[in-house]
């Protein structure tokens, strides 16, 4: 790699006209360079890797022509496969975010499966091997996904919940041609009622980093795309997925997707919320039909390789304020 080192002055008697023209190229290779700077800056990481970033869930669903229809009308995904047995949709470029399973005994719908994807064979194996030396059980990916990545296994969480990683997960040369439609797939929300245990095994076993916590509730986890979380925890009466979380191209789409939902009837279970943790702005559809809450958000933050490395969780107190910012008081828990 060749080095390249870069110097920007001032003379003192330069006059105004050539100083401003001066300050105007700093700015300009700033924007330009800054990232890649910033990258660069970033200090060596030495510490075991987390999965990349969230991938896919596998929903069991009661009814699945209807699941397709609400995902692709209300969150914008795009059919790829269906049999009378299963279903892919997909957000972006990567083969899929959603995998539905037709589960007619089911009355509503139930998240068994989540998928990340893993930056390289290496980091793979030293998954791997934590998991073995937890004393956990490696499992066989699902059969379909196997075909769908180059390696991989499975690891069931604390609550039961399958967790799947691999490598090279399959994508298209294009994303889906459609206006309104996700750009990725960012988190899964669980709540459960093995708090501690759950994110001890997510940070410890697998690796995820804590970005925030608010205290005696909710801990946020990231991978290494980071984003602010790749996988949030919070602590519950019962275990289940509670939502899955989609950003949009623009917080424009995002109101859209919200004027469909609000001219179909579809139900908003939380209106539009400004998270003080990712900062994104949001809204969720839910229907028990089709599984989890669907996050719909705009702006969700990403820390860059600096803060990846050195970024200090906040412990929050379980304040409404620390969870959506336009909240009035401390006692406004109504919208959720």
């Amino acid at each position: 790699m060749t080095e390249h080192t870069y110097a920007f002055g001032f003379r003192p008697e330069a006059d105004e006209a050539t100083a401003g023209q001066a300050r105007a190229e700093l700015q300009a290779f700033t924007e330009r360079w800054g990232a890649i700077l910033d990258d660069r800056s970033a200090p060596a990481s030495t510490r075991p890797h987390a999965p990349y970033g969230f991938e896919y869930a596998r929903i069991e669903v009661p009814d699945l022509p209807a699941t397709i229809e609400f995902l692709e009308y209300h969150v914008g995904l795009q059919l790829e496969q269906r049999t009378d047995d299963y279903a892919y949709l997909r957000s972006d470029i990567e083969h899929h975010c959603i995998e539905l399973i037709a589960a007619p005994h089911r009355k509503d719908g139930a998240t068994t499966a989540i998928g990340y994807s893993v930056e390289s064979t290496q980091v793979l194996g030293q998954i791997q091997k934590r998991v073995v030396d937890a004393g956990l059980d490696v499992l066989e990916l699902q059969d379909r996904q196997k075909s769908f990545c180059s390696d991989g296994f499975a690891v069931t969480d604390p609550n039961g919940l399958i967790v799947e990683l691999f490598t090279d997960f399959h994508e298209y040369a294009e994303p889906p041609h459609l206006e309104i439609r996700p750009t990725d797939l960012i988190h899964p929300f669980l709540s459960t009622t093995r708090w501690e245990e759950t994110v001890a095994f997510y940070t410890d076993v697998l690796g995820f980093l804590p970005s925030d916590h608010v205290v005696g509730s909710t801990t946020f986890l990231r991978g290494e795309d980071r984003y602010h979380h790749s996988l949030a925890v919070q602590k519950n009466k019962e275990f289940f997925v509670g939502h899955l979380c989609f950003a949009m191209k623009s917080l424009d789409h995002v109101m859209r997707l919200r004027a469909r939902a609000l001219y179909r009837g579809a139900p908003i279970a939380s209106d539009i919320v400004n998270h003080s943790a990712s900062t994104s702005i949001a809204f969720y559809l839910h229907d028990t039909r089709f599984g989890p809450r669907f996050e719909l958000c705009d702006r969700h933050r990403v820390l860059t390789p600096a803060e990846h490395e050195t970024h200090r969780a906040r412990h929050m107190p379980a304040d409404p304020r620390n969870i959506d910012v336009w909240r009035p008081a401390s006692d406004d828990w109504g919208r959720f």
